[in-house]
């Protein structure tokens, strides 16, 4: 989500819908009917809000166009805007694809890791069997068999060997 910030910062810190909303303004001062339709999204709105308050102001921006271009508004100021929503949106659906991903991944790591658990208890039985009356031989593979664990999570809670801690 990092790319789809930075792009809602600079939009709302002096970008072309900061442009847009303070040349509505001037627009509204002489044309009741603007008034309040060119005003920027708040900070604490989600992305989906904020990109459909974007879309609206770029639909009523078109809409009004030569009045806002003669209240100074730039002739290239619509297409800037319609490019950069269409970089959120592409932005947005990027995070989307990697979140996605990033749960199916975690899904097949708990697999993996179930299977690799069954196959150390595989081993373990084999061990024991093969050389359970071996008591030098059988503290080494209790040895060996603990080195990976117990783990911390992030939260700091002990996971057992053999679990996987939930992906954050």
């Amino acid at each position: 989500m990092g790319r789809a910030r930075s792009l809602r910062a600079r939009e709302t810190r002096g970008g072309s819908l900061t442009y847009l909303a303070a040349v509505g303004a001037v627009a509204a001062q002489g044309n009741a009917e603007l008034a309040g339709k060119f005003q920027l999204p708040n900070n604490g709105t989600s992305s989906l809000s904020f990109l459909t308050t974007a879309r609206g102001m770029l639909e009523k921006a078109t809409a009004q166009k030569d009045l806002l271009v003669s209240h100074g508004m730039s002739e290239t100021l619509l297409d800037d805007l319609s490019a950069t929503i269409v970089e959120f949106e592409q932005t947005l659906e990027a995070s989307r694809a990697g979140r996605r991903e990033h749960v199916g991944a975690s899904a097949d790591l708990v697999s993996v890791a179930a299977e690799i658990a069954e196959q150390v208890k595989l081993l373990d039985g084999l061990v024991r069997y093969r050389f359970g009356e071996n008591a030098e031989l059988m503290g080494a593979w209790a040895s060996a068999r603990n080195v990976l664990g117990p783990f911390k999570a992030k939260g700091g809670s002990e996971v057992p060997p053999g679990q996987v801690a939930p992906a954050a």
